[in-house]
């Protein structure tokens, strides 16, 4: 397949251009600037240029957007946000002179707002707050792209773990034992392997029968309690710590609600789908990344 690709040099977009390199696919990765980190046969498309995208694609596969968690929600980062999801799918939807067949677009489990009441699928009322705004933009403006020569897919992520991403940023405390529960460690932390992300992303690219959107999370459902203790035990390190709530919301204001809330959500959608994940247990998931080589 011919396929563009947006956030090509990121955690996911690396992970995924091994498959799709590795399945001879020809690849159009859309970039800030030239990189000279991409594999050579792909080609560089720059996002800075106005000039329209004339290729046909026979996919659109959309993993741009800033990192929601890396800085404080001030109003300099909140458009920072907005432009790199929103903005950016727009700004592609317009250089296109020709429709993709597909487009496979990320979103993020903050569409069910910062909560920890209830069970959440795809239908589900969400809690409105900046996370939903944000997603709920994000995934509208994917699927302005839907149309009878246009298949939608918007997968809601989870918490993704591998080598890189959140994961990386943590091992170090855990390393030093200082990894523990956050806040009350109550709420939910709705987990997805990284090869489980490239894989649903690869199979709804194939299959047609995949259309609209999906929660995009391991079936298991654990705390975020749950969750240090499994990493701190992956490690041989303990998980005695806790970070106070109050302290979160001082260091992070408004965006500490993504580490002390956590809403439970139903993967019950893709599995009906046909979707099958490599890994559903979060132990073995953690010890898969922690004994895979770099």
């Amino acid at each position: 397949m011919k396929i563009l690709l947006s956030g090509a040099t990121g955690f996911i977009g690396q992970a995924l251009l091994k498959k799709l390199i590795e399945q001879k696919h020809q690849i159009y990765a859309l970039v800030r600037s030239s990189s000279n980190t991409l594999d050579p046969s792909i080609t560089q498309i720059a996002l800075s240029s106005s000039a329209p995208i004339t290729e046909q694609f026979d996919a659109f596969i959309n993993l741009a957007g800033e990192n929601i968690a890396a800085q404080p929600w001030s109003k300099k980062r909140k458009k920072a946000l907005y432009d790199s999801r929103i903005g950016l799918t727009r700004e592609i939807k317009e250089r296109l002179t020709t429709p993709p067949k597909r487009v496979i677009s990320m979103s993020a489990i903050g569409y069910y707002g910062m909560t920890q009441e209830g069970l959440y699928q795809e239908n589900s009322l969400p809690s409105l707050d900046y996370a939903h705004a944000l997603c709920n933009a994000w995934e509208n403006a994917a699927k302005s792209f839907l149309s009878h020569q246009t298949r939608v897919v918007i997968f809601r992520l989870g918490v993704v773990l591998g080598k890189e991403g959140a994961l990386k940023k943590m091992r170090l405390p855990f390393c030093c034992g200082l990894g523990g529960p956050i806040a009350s460690g109550e709420q939910w932390f709705s987990w997805v392997h990284i090869n489980d992300v490239v894989n649903a992303i690869i199979t709804a690219m194939k299959n047609d029968a995949y259309f609209g959107t999906y929660n995009l999370v391991a079936p298991q459902h654990v705390t975020q309690r749950n969750f240090a203790q499994s990493y701190a035990h992956t490690l041989n390190r303990p998980a005695l710590l806790s970070t106070p709530k109050w302290l979160l919301h001082r260091l992070f204001g408004e965006m500490s609600g993504l580490l002390t809330e956590g809403p439970r959500i139903s993967s019950e959608k893709i599995l009906e789908q046909g979707f099958t994940f490599a890994f559903t247990s979060l132990d073995k998931a953690l010890l898969d990344i922690e004994q895979a080589k770099d």
